[in-house]
């Protein structure tokens, strides 16, 4: 579910915070990529259907991992940043500051800065108690900051020193990426 104001997947432990326009154009893409085929097989085309299908799928899965997949999950004990290739697990008594310069960046107490691909910048409510003396710029960044200590709030804080920082690299979307880059060589040499 994804609502206007940037957070989406609701769970019962965690919030995922991302940028909704990730979905909307993976799905435009798939829409045109499968009218295309459909295109291509109304008319016996196979040898084309073949040769774009993995082709269509490397552009698909190059959407997912840079539009979709990386995002902001808020936890009881963790900070979590998916990033394309690499996801961060924060505890929260190592997270010194959140801010926001045209994407989060998550510092630590050690002064390690942790950028986050995926997290959307939301913009705040327009209401009267907003402070006019911040210029319309600067305060257009501050949602995802306020949006993750709302999330915060939402899914409780848990007691410090239960967790560990982890970061870990995300092999299976990029050997899924090879495989079908492999296909797409390998169809074009067998049908060209």
């Amino acid at each position: 579910m994804i609502r206007g104001d940037g957070v989406s997947g609701r769970g019962t432990d965690r919030i995922v915070i991302r940028g909704a326009s990730g979905w909307w154009i993976s799905g435009v893409l798939a829409a045109l990529f499968a009218y295309l085929l459909i295109d291509a097989a109304v008319r016996a085309e196979w040898a084309i259907v073949l040769l774009s299908l993995p082709w269509m799928g490397v552009v698909l899965l190059g959407c997912w991992m840079l539009l979709i997949r990386p995002c902001v999950i808020v936890a009881p004990a963790t900070l979590t940043v998916v990033n394309v290739f690499r996801t961060h697990t924060i505890p929260w008594h190592e997270v010194a500051e959140l801010h926001v310069r045209y994407q989060l960046v998550v510092e630590l107490t050690d002064g390690t800065a942790i950028r986050a691909w995926g997290s959307p910048t939301v913009r705040p409510r327009r209401d009267r108690e907003a402070d006019v003396s911040t210029s319309h710029r600067s305060r257009a960044f501050v949602g995802v900051v306020e949006a993750i200590d709302h999330a915060r709030d939402d899914v409780g804080r848990a007691p410090t020193g239960e967790a560990a920082r982890t970061v870990s690299v995300a092999w299976l979307p990029l050997l899924a990426l090879a495989l079908a880059v492999a296909l797409g060589v390998t169809a074009a040499g067998l049908l060209l």
